[in-house]
């Protein structure tokens, strides 16, 4: 049973699913256990809300689908918001609102979305099938299983008896195909539809990447090496909907802690996180005006999720991140290797890869997939001891296939400025949260104050709603874990701030802006909080 963190203790006991609330002058966190293998822990400090699952039974994919069905359980409260609001946000962050073109959005606009992610759904399933007991195959098929253990535990009491094999298939009804919204009931489609939002608003039709061009770019991020360590960090530039949060993950071995975009998530979608395995990676998402999206093919939310939790070198994530060009959201990703003091980087088109890692003298050997294309790339961005994320790729193949776009120079110059004085991760720290007072569209900043450098100026409420930093000395003290729940273990997991830059001594406030009419789900008026420690509860 848990331990008590403080004043009040309730304990109900239901079937096999003991239910622990807890609560305490310094924190509140609600406990689950299926049994001696599997439990999990949320709590909310500083607006974040820090989920910890760990799964140790004997049959991995028993372990994955119930480490599925603890978050589920866990995040079950917080699920329905997250889908709501990435409709919302599709809406908001659209100045010319291709798609949706409302809010709610119609029948008709829902209904296409369906078609396309039961289209993905069914390849992803003949992906799995057709890759049998290989490698690949059986880590796909556990993230399945834990898919699926998220939609259970968000709809059901107990989780259910399934073959657990290498050769099982889940099957749903026509109703657990529907996308809802503002629904108290929640779909398997609708778990889905979270996972693979960044994949889905690429291939509709109505949302080309030349009708996306007016979009404001994503997140920033930078990988900085030096003589004893590695620093990397990441912040989100996205609608102030968001509910990005942290999570911990411990399957029969493999330890994955990362952001998350939001709850009910299979991997990190904000993609920023590391392993146990020492492998460290972030990303920040190409602005393409040219790509050739499918939703035949196996999507970016399934390829990261593969690295970022089994990846076991940078090579390894390569090869996993390029299984297959889907032409969905593209992204640079940063990779770090605690064990080895390497640093890396993955680009990506439609159709080409380009891989950048350590030369054994000092420099960068370059890599294309497939082999015997340009390999020149902008060196301002990528260095043997640092990579800078602007959202515009290095590679001169990647920018000359996507017709890529730098829509906000600032963030070059000063990423290039500063980045050398990264010396400990304060430093870290504070450069992925600098703000040019004078230009809110800096490496930390805001698109709905409506001014700043770009050649693309537009007012939405979007812009860095969290910030995140670790260090590679951080990351090794997890290459150990005994892989069990501990909510006295001193073992954290990465800093995080939840809440967007202060312009002229104010964050966000919805009350005060335009949009003070909008409905919040999940959400605080006042998106603002401080860096924060997170605690990891695993030792």
């Amino acid at each position: 049973m848990a331990k008590t963190c403080g004043i009040k203790l309730l304990v109900i006991l239901i079937g096999t699913l003991l239910i622990t609330s807890c609560t305490s002058s310094e924190s509140r966190f609600t406990r689950f256990q299926l049994d001696n293998n599997t439990e999990g822990v949320i709590e909310k400090t500083n607006n974040i809300y820090n989920t910890v699952v760990v799964s140790n039974d004997p049959n991995v994919y028993k372990a994955e689908y119930e480490a599925g069905f603890i978050q589920g359980r866990l995040q079950k409260n917080l699920i329905p918001s997250m889908r709501d609001n990435m409709w919302d946000a599709a809406y908001l962050m659209s100045p010319s609102h291709n798609y949706p073109q409302q809010i709610p959005p119609s029948p008709a606009e829902i209904a296409m979305a369906e078609r396309t992610l039961k289209i993905n759904w069914d390849y992803t399933v003949e992906y799995i099938r057709a890759q049998g007991d290989s490698e690949t195959g059986a880590k796909m098929r556990r993230l399945m299983y834990r898919l699926l253990g998220i939609y259970h535990g968000a709809i059901k009491a107990h989780p259910e008896n399934l073959p657990f094999d290498s050769s099982w298939f889940p099957s749903f009804t026509e109703a657990e195909l529907d996308i809802g919204y503002e629904s108290p009931l929640l779909t398997f489609m609708d778990i889905y539809f979270i996972n693979s939002f960044g994949d889905l608003f690429d291939v509709l039709p109505d949302n080309a990447p030349a009708a996306k061009a007016g979009s404001p770019s994503k997140c920033s991020a930078f990988v900085k090496k030096t003589s004893d360590d590695i620093f990397i960090t990441h912040n989100s530039w996205y609608c102030f909907l968001s509910q990005s949060q942290a999570m911990s993950l411990w399957v029969n071995g493999d330890y994955l802690t990362m952001n998350v975009i939001g709850p009910g998530m299979l991997g990190s979608g904000t993609d920023f996180g590391y392993t146990n395995k020492g492998i460290m990676f972030n990303e920040t998402t190409h602005r393409a005006t040219h790509s050739e999206p499918k939703a035949d093919a196996l999507w970016m939310f399934w390829r990261a999720t593969l690295a970022e939790q089994f990846a076991t070198s940078i090579d390894d994530f390569f090869r996993l991140v390029s299984l297959e060009a889907s032409g969905t959201y593209m992204n640079g990703y940063m990779v770090a290797d605690a064990k080895t003091n390497e640093i890396g980087l993955v680009e990506m088109s439609y159709k080409s890869f380009v891989f950048y890692k350590p030369d054994g003298q000092g420099g960068l050997a370059v890599t294309t997939k497939p082999a015997g294309q340009d390999t020149t790339y902008d060196q301002e961005l990528v260095r043997p001891d640092y990579v800078l994320g602007i959202n515009y790729p290095a590679a001169k193949l990647i920018q000359d296939e996507l017709l890529a776009q730098d829509n906000r120079p600032a963030r070059r110059r000063q990423f290039s400025a500063m980045i050398g004085s990264v010396n400990g991760i304060e430093d870290a720290k504070a450069l992925i949260t600098y703000t040019d007072p004078l230009n809110p569209l800096s490496i930390y900043g805001r698109w709905d104050l409506g001014y700043g450098e770009t050649p693309s100026p537009k007012t939405i409420p979007d812009g860095s709603i969290d910030a995140k930093s670790v260090s590679a000395s951080m990351v090794r003290k997890a290459m150990n874990l005994e892989g069990v729940l501990d909510t006295d273990s001193s073992l954290k997991s990465f800093w995080m701030k939840y809440g967007t830059p202060s312009i002229n001594g104010k964050p966000f406030i919805w009350s005060k802006s335009q949009w003070s009419g909008w409905k919040l789900r999940g959400v605080p008026d006042v998106v603002d909080g401080e860096y924060t420690l997170l605690n990891a509860y695993i030792r």
